[in-house]
């Protein structure tokens, strides 16, 4: 079926996309703001490590309330609290009175309401999709994504180049439209219902489901560490042009064309997650990206590490596309919250680390140290996913039903 064929669909997919828009101008822009508020890497990376756990900590409540209420309504609160708290930014910092400490309280407040309702949508989407398209719909995601990401490095840093306010009073539109598109979505987003307990153990259900199922045992780990491998090497590059006094254009440049490698790989990942067997595809993609990225610790040339990052993005919309459309086609409606939140905290929460890590490592120890030590982590959870069973086996979308979590 073609996805934009179901009205539904269309309007989730424009809301979306001008909710991921308005996100991507805002975190491209935080860490030169926190820089440029405060001179200091090791605060700039403090604020993206709190940003990172915050967001996970209150993910896991938002998870219940995403599975308890209406979907709709969850996604219009979430949209009208991004609007206000980064318009407040930047009003504060049009009139002279944002400091740094002001930026990360409102930061660290927007990361909150993030963590509590941003996986609204996702949620949404499995009701709105079939199951036998959602492969599909991650792949179209991934490179919707990637579009995004491309637009939004050249473009935050031409607006971070107007003013430090710009980036956040561009991001209201994004969160409007978001908004906007709710009323468009007739299918009932209301969640199946089930029998309501505490949020403590409704989060407990959701955890003993996931460790009943043997592949996410092995999984999480080694996705865990990849996040944090590669969270830290972009972080890494753009303290390190932060530090050398490169320019915002020359920093949103690294971020598009990685963002254009992801649109690139996106155009191939469609057909890649349906020829290839999930397991050996999402190999392939580590064994890829790891060596792609090498050259990233062996020399400080700028155009080297446009490349290298460019390369190494290719194969990861396969990658994200196979791996969570099989994790999230075979989770429960009524769990689609819980679940998503709970995998944000082992493959996302541990990337809190990363920007701390390379904030501090950098000043300390130099770039070739930092960057060896972020892709000595990639490199060993690349190993822990070929040597194991559990995700070697995984076969393509149409044999997913032969392989349960």
């Amino acid at each position: 079926m073609n996805l934009f064929k179901s009205r539904d669909y269309r309007w989730w997919f424009v809301g979306d996309t001008a909710g991921a828009s308005a996100i991507a101008i805002r975190q491209f822009a935080v860490p030169l703001a926190a820089y440029a508020l405060s001179g200091s890497p090791a605060l700039a990376g403090l604020l993206g490590a709190v940003q990172v756990a915050v967001a996970t900590a209150a993910s896991l409540p938002g998870g219940v309330l995403i599975d308890r209420h209406d979907r709709r309504r969850i996604i219009r609160g979430y949209a009208l609290a991004g609007a206000s708290i980064w318009a407040a930014v930047g009003l504060l910092a049009l009139s002279g009175r944002l400091t740094f400490w002001l930026f990360f309280a409102l930061a660290t407040i927007g990361a909150a309401f993030a963590g509590l309702f941003g996986y609204a949508t996702d949620a949404a989407l499995r009701t709105i999709v079939d199951q036998s398209d959602y492969p599909k719909a991650m792949a179209t995601n991934e490179g919707r994504d990637a579009g995004v990401q491309l637009a939004a490095g050249p473009l935050g840093g031409a607006l971070y180049a107007v003013s430090l306010a710009a980036p956040f009073l561009t991001a209201l539109l994004g969160y409007a439209t978001l908004a906007a598109s709710t009323w468009g979505i007739k299918t009932d987003l209301t969640p199946p219902a089930f029998d309501r307990t505490s949020i403590v153990r409704e989060i407990a259900h959701a955890w003993r489901w996931l460790w009943s199922k043997r592949r996410l045992q092995v999984m999480l780990p080694i996705f865990a560490a990849v996040n944090v491998g590669e969270a830290g090497v972009m972080f890494t590059l753009q303290l390190a042009l932060l530090e050398r006094g490169a320019s915002p254009v020359q920093i949103g440049t690294l971020s598009a064309v990685l963002s254009g490698s992801f649109l690139l790989g996106a155009l191939l990942a469609g057909r890649l997650v349906q020829r290839v067997p999930t397991g050996g595809l999402a190999i392939a993609a580590l064994i890829w990206v790891t060596l792609c990225q090498i050259p990233t610790a062996l020399t400080d040339s700028y155009p080297i590490w446009l490349g290298a990052m460019g390369l190494g993005g290719l194969l990861l919309p396969a990658l994200n596309a196979a791996m969570g459309g099989y994790l999230f086609a075979q989770t429960p409606v009524e769990l689609q919250g819980r679940v998503q939140t709970l995998l944000g905290l082992f493959v996302g929460g541990l990337s809190a680390l990363a920007p701390l890590a390379a904030g501090l490592l950098l000043p300390a120890v130099g770039l070739t140290p930092t960057m060896g030590a972020f892709l000595a982590i990639l490199a060993l959870a690349t190993v822990a996913a070929a040597l194991s069973d559990a995700v070697r086996s995984i076969p393509r979308p149409d044999r997913w039903e032969e392989a349960p979590l």
